[in-house]
């Protein structure tokens, strides 16, 4: 018995499962997907993570992209099953090329975005990672920051603090962290 069969739970409660929490997300947008479409679903995430030799724990990432892409006015009850399979293969694709840093919802995010600006799903895996995370904001945020990486700091709350020159100015008169001044070190 190989790995994967440990490692994937049995086809049948996964697909019930991913069919009743995709319809539910789906339900926002007045869309639903059947029995067999959650069946399809399921065998191109199992093949599309056998492609990438990723293993995914939790809810399954279609869950994610079917709540991002309920409202979109491409989505139809005639597309939903193909138009959310091209969205899911085109997520794992995106996650085995990007950091395990990017959040799924940020992958997601994007995923919308190119659907509203092309309106057809199959036309994403033919889309550079580049250009398909620029429908982020998010992500397009935080690639701008990275070249500030030496300035991060992040306090005891988990709150992120970065450099950004466009914004701060350096003066040595002005209050440092906790109230100190910045010339204060050197005066020793």
């Amino acid at each position: 018995m190989g790995i994967e069969a440990w490692l994937m739970p049995p086809l049948r409660l996964h697909t019930d499962a991913t069919l009743a929490e995709v319809n539910k997300r789906l339900a926002v947008g007045g869309v639903s997907i059947t029995a067999e479409d959650a069946q399809m679903l399921s065998a191109r995430r199992t093949e599309a993570l056998s492609n990438t030799e990723r293993a995914e724990f939790g809810q399954p990432a279609i869950v994610g992209i079917a709540e991002v892409v309920a409202t979109s006015p491409y989505l139809s009850q005639g597309n939903a099953a193909s138009m959310l399979a091209d969205l899911q293969d085109a997520f794992y694709a995106l996650r085995d090329e990007l950091s395990i840093d990017v959040p799924d919802a940020e992958i997601a995010e994007a995923l919308r975005g190119c659907l509203d600006a092309w309106g057809d799903a199959s036309m994403v895996a033919s889309i550079s990672t580049e250009e398909v995370m620029s429908h982020s904001a998010e992500y397009v945020r935080s690639t701008e920051a990275e070249g500030f990486d030496a300035y991060r700091i992040t306090d005891d709350e988990g709150r992120v603090y970065t450099y950004d020159p466009a914004k701060w100015d350096y003066d040595e008169q002005s209050d440092g962290w906790d109230g100190e001044r910045w010339a204060d070190d050197w005066d020793d």
